[in-house]
């Protein structure tokens, strides 16, 4: 969003402040475009000059929240090996910690499938690059770099999904351990 003209940013920001907001009180479900427009002080039309429904906006929060990530960390492209799957998994986990509200509410079944494709959109080929490259160092997989790359996003998705619905997941802290214990079993 940084090439964008400042308006539009300006718009986004209001929008994303009142989306945030508005969820706080209701539910993903019950928020209209109309009440978010009105809470953004943006004109409707406005808002369906850039986004089709309040879907494609909600996934527009969730990968510009990823994009803002990973834009402030850059440590993670010049690790290797375990240092790299540890800070790959504990930051994952720590993103999604710190944005826990805002995803926890948009963690109902209509927006699953967006928050399972932001995490697989957001991993997949950087994942894959360093397990061929891990493989190709001599590094003894539990499986081919590409079965390896589906099976931790496919568990990161899956994990993810449970602690966002259950109705009473284990702690943040438990989990980064318990999920960094796994995958670092299934690579080293």
């Amino acid at each position: 969003m940084s090439g964008t003209d400042l308006r539009i940013q300006k718009t986004y920001a209001a929008l994303t402040r009142a989306f945030t907001d508005l969820l706080k009180a209701k539910s993903f479900e019950q928020i209209t475009v109309k009440e978010l427009c009105d809470a953004a002080i943006v004109r409707t039309a406005t808002f369906y000059n850039h986004f089709s429904d309040k879907y494609e906006f909600a996934d527009f929060v969730i990968r510009d929240t990823l994009q803002r990530y990973h834009r402030s960390d850059e440590d993670l492209s010049s690790l290797s090996g375990q240092a790299y799957y540890e800070k790959l998994i504990s930051d994952a986990l720590t993103l999604l910690e710190n944005n826990t509200d805002l995803l926890r509410s948009l963690a109902s079944d209509s927006m699953l499938w967006s928050l399972s494709e932001v995490i697989r959109s957001s991993m997949h080929d950087e994942l894959l690059v360093h397990l061929i490259d891990d493989k190709s160092a001599g590094h003894d997989l539990a499986a081919e770099p590409e079965l390896l790359t589906e099976f931790i996003i496919g568990g990161l998705e899956q994990t993810v999904r449970w602690w966002f619905t259950a109705p009473d997941p284990i702690p943040a802290a438990t989990l980064k351990e318990q999920m960094l214990s796994s995958v670092l079993r299934l690579i080293f």
